[in-house]
């Protein structure tokens, strides 16, 4: 394996791919797709670029393999966020520039990056005339930012034939955590549902000279109130049940408090997050999440002028749900929790969740090459609390995990949160080992 090609190669098409805006909304993924239909075709990939909407669309590519096999896919998207303040920035966001050890710009973690890798490795393999074992397609999706409505959601509507697939690697996890004294490698087998509630809290208007206690905005306070201290329910499911005995091994009281958390006691619950394998209060959030259903209060509207109490508020909710618990029933405790309270709640939004199969081979092919690269780490199959294009391949019957195969070192320790900030850029060092490694990846996967 050439390294020093694989690193200039990966690095120039990250650049380039950066160079491109596509910042979502509007997407405009077009002209990205074609510059890495092009690459693809300029390196031994038949490279074709397919539409979606007007000004929207990706690029894809097919490694042959046996014709009878399934293919592997391997995914990413072309879209990013808005880089907001742009005079916050050391770098230009959109010029890919190579600074300081790391390619900048908006898209260089997420997704752009993966994409690169990805493209660079499955080039390395056309390169060497591998063709034996299962085909590899390689997927670069629009309109992931905001949901993949126009992007792999209409695929698997429209073009079912490019998403179809033995199981797809995108992204999702990868990423590197402290849980103990001990590093864990996480691959993302599932993601937890969405429902998202509108609240509308009634009170009494008038002049702000005269105030009440009937007001609106008191109204939302009790309710914001109530919503913090609700009791969390916690489940132990099969995606997440790895990462309790990870947070129990080696206490002597293991068993028993393994037994209280499944059982749902709540007194365990808090013992486990309060002890020292919970880690910082950012990771004890993270562990919670994995467990519980969660409500997040995210926007407020309310008031038109400073001198009139409002007769109306407007409370927005984010609730993020593991498999199992039906929106309906969320809703019915909520209703029941404002009953005495002049509100209102109705769903705006809500999606499943969705899990792909934890014994798929691509699992256990992961763990054993994490032992390898990571010998110091545990491997954690684990549900996600946000959102990938992999629910849409997996409500439409496709197994999808969340994969980036990053090195724990050099990780650095603010690498999770460049993702949608200022300043967003990955190390090249950092993208020439994910390149190395999604090609030994590819390569066992395509044995199976």
């Amino acid at each position: 394996m050439d390294l020093q090609r694989l690193r200039d190669r990966a690095v120039e098409l990250l650049s380039g791919l950066i160079r491109i805006d596509t910042t979502n909304p509007p997407g405009d993924e077009l002209e990205c797709a074609r510059f890495l239909a092009g690459w693809l075709n300029d390196h031994g990939l038949p490279g074709r670029v397919y539409e979606t909407e007007p000004d929207r669309g990706g690029a894809e590519a097919l490694l042959p393999g046996d014709r009878d096999a399934a293919p592997i896919m391997l995914m990413g998207h072309l879209d990013v966020v808005p880089v907001g303040d742009r005079r916050a920035w050391t770098h230009d966001p959109f010029g890919g520039e190579v600074v300081d050890g790391c390619v900048w710009g908006r898209g260089a973690i997420d997704c752009k990056g993966v994409l690169a890798a990805q493209a660079v490795a499955l080039a390395e393999m056309a390169r060497n005339g591998e063709t034996t074992g299962r085909p590899v397609r390689l997927l670069a999706a629009p309109d992931e930012e905001v949901g993949g409505a126009a992007g792999v959601g209409w695929l698997t509507k429209h073009r079912r034939e490019l998403v179809d697939c033995w199981c797809c690697v995108t992204e999702g996890g990868g990423e590197y955590y402290r849980l103990g004294g001990r590093g864990v490698a996480t691959f993302m087998v599932g993601e937890k549902g969405q429902l998202r509630l509108d609240f509308t809290i009634r009170g009494r208007q008038g002049h702000a000279a005269l105030p009440g206690d009937e007001q609106a905005v008191y109204i939302l306070g009790e309710l914001l109130t109530r919503l913090r201290k609700r009791p969390r329910v916690y489940r132990v499911l099969d995606v997440n049940v790895e990462l309790l005995g990870l947070l129990t091994a080696g206490r002597p009281d293991g068993e028993a408090l393994t037994a209280a958390l499944e059982s749902g006691d709540a007194a365990a619950w808090r013992e486990l997050f309060a002890g020292p394998a919970a880690g910082a209060p950012e990771v004890v959030d993270a562990l919670r999440a994995a467990y519980t259903d969660t409500l997040a209060p995210t926007i407020v509207h309310g008031g038109e002028k400073i001198n009139i109490i409002p007769g109306r508020v407007a409370l927005s909710c984010d609730c993020r749900l593991l498999p199992g618990t039906e929106p309906e029933a969320l809703l019915a405790e909520l209703r029941t929790l404002a009953a005495d309270l002049p509100v209102e709640i109705e769903i705006s939004s809500s999606h499943p969740a969705s899990v792909s199969d934890v014994a798929h081979p691509v699992v256990e092919v992961a763990r054993r090459l994490v032992a390898r690269w990571e010998p110091q780490s545990a491997f954690l199959p684990f549900l996600c609390p946000a959102g990938t294009d992999s629910r849409h391949l997996r409500w439409a019957g496709i197994d999808s995990y969340g994969y980036v195969p990053y090195p724990a070192d050099p990780l650095p320790a603010d690498f999770n949160h460049r993702m949608h900030a200022v300043d967003e850029r990955l190390e090249v060092d950092i993208l020439e080992r994910i390149t190395a490694r999604y090609l030994e990846l590819v390569r066992e996967l395509r044995r199976h």
